[in-house]
């Protein structure tokens, strides 16, 4: 293997592909009834995957417009959203965007604490725009190259110096 063995890992970090929340994370947090009723526009009884969806991808684009903002996350080749950090992503993260998904369900007659927590989320992401570290701690800076080795310019030569 050639090359720095950091900058290898670097290049993995700026890799790794972003899901935010599954489905089963607004079950976990809000109960399958509720997401039943939000997203089942007939009966109001069973879970509609393809409404949660919707309602994950808008909050989920949502929140990476924040985390653009901050240089958390990138687009890959591919459109794909790149999480800068690598690690998992943080739970608080998760939560917030839950109660966006969440609050994005809600057409109409959205609840007062539905409403508080999507403010919350947003009040949050702004923070965080404003301090990446409450996500990624100190972000590693890439190692530089220290050999003691300085490049100094040679002077113009003047043909007419004596």
């Amino acid at each position: 293997m050639t090359g720095n063995a950091g900058q290898g890992r670097f290049t993995q970090i700026l890799t790794q592909e972003i899901a935010m929340i599954t489905l089963q994370d607004l079950i976990n947090r809000f109960g399958e009834t509720e997401i039943a009723k939000l997203t089942d526009r007939v009966s109001y009884q069973v879970i509609d995957a393809a409404v949660a969806a919707t309602a994950i991808k808008d909050a989920e684009g949502e929140v990476a417009g924040y985390l653009r903002a901050a240089g958390l996350v990138s687009k890959d080749a591919l459109g794909n959203v790149v999480y800068r950090n690598g690690a998992d992503l943080p739970s608080d993260l998760a939560l917030h965007t839950c109660n966006i998904a969440r609050y994005n369900l809600y057409d109409n007659g959205v609840t007062e604490t539905v409403e508080k927590r999507y403010d919350d989320a947003i009040k949050w992401l702004d923070k965080v725009k404003k301090d990446p570290t409450m996500l990624t701690g100190p972000i590693a800076e890439l190692p530089t190259a220290s050999g003691g080795i300085s490049v100094i310019p040679n002077p113009v030569p003047n043909i007419y110096q004596d």
